[in-house]
C-alpha cells in the first residue's frame, strides 16, 4: 500500500467532473470515489456514469505515473484492454448494418487465406462465432505473451495485423500450433473466450473496406461518435497525456509497491489495445442506450443494436450477446445481489477496466484503472460490485 506521504498526496488529487445531477449529488459521488480510491490503494482511475442515455458525471483520480506524480485529467487516455472488444464488434456491425457482410457467412468467403480448425476442417467458422467466442479458435498464451512489447522497449507491435493472423492460423506459419491454437470441440458448439477471434475481425474489416483497421475505425466509428481522443496505436496519439500501466509487486517481506510499466502493444491489437477516456467511451454506451442514434441522428439501425444485445446461441452460451455478456462477473452471488446487465471487463498488465449498462433504464457505468487488476476479495468487490453499483445508483433509477 501507499506510504503516509503518498496517501496525503492522493487526498489532494485533481478531480474533474461534468454533472447534470445536483451539486450535492456530484459532491457525494466525488467524495465516495476519492475515499474508495485511497482505501483500495489504486494508482489512477477515471469513472463515469450515464443517465437517461447521456453522460451525467465523470471524475479523475490519482496519477498517470506514480513516480512523477503527474495527475490524471479529462484528456488522459487509458489503455482499456478487452473493453476494446465491443468497439471492434461495433465496427463489424456497422458493416453488417450497411449490408456489406453477413454474420453467418464462412469467414473464408472474405479472407484471402483460409482459416479452419484442423480438428474439424469441414466445419464453417462464421463472423458471428468470432464475436461470441464460439469459433473453436483458442488463445495460445505461450505464443502470445512473449509478443507483448513490454520487454522489447514498449510501443506498438512491429508485426502487421494481417501478417500475424495469417502466421497464427495458417499451417507452417511462424506462430501456428495445430494443437494449442484450436479447441477440440466443433465451431459453434461451445463457448471459450478468444482474443484471436477479434484479431480476425480486425482483418475482416481491412479486407472488406480496403482501409487499415485503425483508419476505418477512426473515420467510420470514432469521428461520427465524437470520440476525438480515442486511438488504437500509440504512434497515432498526438500528445503525451497517456496513463502509464502500473503492476502491483510484492517483495520478500510481503511489502507491496507499484512498478511503472512502459506503454506497450501487441500484434492482435483489435482485441484490446484502445487508449481512450471515459467521456469518449461513454459514446459507445450512449449508442447502445439510444438505440443506434447519435444526437438524434441514426448511426446504425435500431435493429442492429438489438442484434448486438441479443443472446446469440442460448443453448451454447446462455449469456453471450455480440461481444457484451450478461454474466461478465461470473459469480452467482454477484447476480443474487445485482441484475444481469450487458457488460465487459478488461485486464492486461497494469490495466483493469469495467463497463456495464441497463438498456431499459438507459443508465451505464464505466471505470478505467491504470494498475493491475485487484487480486484480493475486498478490492475485487470494491471495483466490480461497489463502484459499479454506486455509478448506477447515481442515475437515480
Amino acid at each position: 500500500m501507499y506510504s503516509i506521504i503518498e496517501r496525503i498526496s492522493l487526498s489532494i488529487v485533481i478531480i474533474t467532473t461534468l454533472s447534470t445531477c445536483t451539486n450535492s449529488s456530484s459532491e457525494n459521488i466525488n467524495n465516495y470515489f476519492n475515499q474508495k480510491f485511497m482505501d483500495a490503494g489504486f494508482t489512477g482511475l477515471q469513472a463515469a456514469c450515464i443517465k437517461d442515455g447521456e453522460l451525467s458525471w465523470f471524475g479523475n483520480f490519482g496519477f498517470k505515473n506514480i513516480n512523477t506524480g503527474d495527475a490524471i485529467n479529462d484528456s488522459t487516455v487509458f489503455m482499456i484492454a478487452s473493453c476494446s472488444k465491443p468497439v471492434t464488434a461495433l465496427g463489424i456491425m456497422k458493416l453488417y448494418d450497411q449490408g456489406l457482410i453477413d454474420l453467418d457467412t464462412d469467414i473464408n468467403d472474405y479472407l484471402p487465406f483460409k482459416i479452419s480448425n484442423p480438428k474439424h476442417p469441414e466445419k464453417v467458422i462464421t463472423i458471428r462465432m468470432l464475436l461470441t467466442h464460439t469459433s473453436s479458435l483458442m488463445d495460445n498464451w505461450d505464443l502470445l505473451t512473449p509478443l507483448y512489447t513490454l520487454n522489447s522497449g514498449g510501443g506498438d507491435s512491429p508485426i502487421p495485423l494481417k501478417q500475424f493472423v495469417k502466421s497464427y492460423f495458417i499451417p507452417k506459419g511462424q506462430h501456428y500450433d495445430a494443437e494449442r491454437n484450436f479447441a477440440e470441440y466443433e465451431p459453434g458448439t461451445n463457448l471459450s473466450y478468444c482474443n484471436m477471434g477479434y484479431a480476425i475481425a480486425g482483418v475482416l474489416i481491412e479486407i472488406i473496406t480496403g482501409d487499415p483497421f485503425p483508419i476505418y475505425m477512426k473515420n467510420e466509428v470514432f469521428k461520427p461518435l465524437g470520440m476525438n481522443n480515442t486511438y488504437w496505436l500509440l504512434a497515432d496519439i498526438p500528445h503525451e497525456n497517456i496513463a502509464r500501466p502500473h503492476e502491483r509487486m510484492e517483495n520478500e517481506k510481503g511489502e507491496t509497491h507499484y512498478e511503472v510499466l512502459l506503454n506497450y502493444g501487441y500484434p492482435d491489437y483489435p482485441d484490446g489495445q484502445i487508449r481512450t477516456t471515459v467521456s469518449d467511451y461513454a459514446e459507445i454506451l450512449k449508442l447502445m442506450l439510444n438505440k443506434g442514434k447519435v444526437n438524434g441522428i441514426e448511426f446504425v439501425r435500431e435493429e442492429t443494436i438489438e442484434e448486438m444485445l441479443r443472446i446469440q446461441y442460448p443453448e451454447v452460451a446462455k449469456y453471450q450477446a455480440i461481444s457484451w455478456n450478461y454474466n461478465e462477473f461470473e459469480h452467482w452471488l454477484y447476480y443474487l445481489l445485482n441484475p444481469r446487465f450487458p457488460a465487459h471487463t478488461g485486464v492486461d498488465p497494469g490495466v483493469a477496466t469495467v463497463t456495464c449498462f441497463d438498456p431499459d433504464k438507459k443508465s451505464g457505468a464505466i471505470i478505467f484503472l491504470n494498475n493491475s487488476a485487484p487480486s484480493s476479495f475486498g478490492t475485487m468487490k470494491l471495483l466490480y460490485m461497489d463502484m459499479v453499483k454506486r455509478l448506477l445508483q447515481e442515475t437515480g433509477k
